[in-house]
């Protein structure tokens, strides 16, 4: 029985979004966000990375 009215609330939550989602879409079309490329993002993990290993280096052992 929950399953049941699980799968209607699903399919009216997506027919919802369907509706609603290709207006947006459309709205957005205009406006895209700039992504970082995967060098990007690689390059600001090794950087953390290093600058936690700097930082952990130079605190003194007790």
């Amino acid at each position: 029985m929950y399953l049941v009215q699980l799968a209607k609330a699903t399919q009216e939550l997506a027919a919802t979004v369907e509706t609603c989602g290709s207006h947006r879409a459309k709205q957005q079309r205009g406006r895209r966000r700039w992504t970082p490329g995967i060098n990007v993002l690689r390059g600001a993990v090794f950087a953390l990375a290093l600058a936690c290993l700097v930082l952990a280096a130079s605190v003194p052992r007790t």
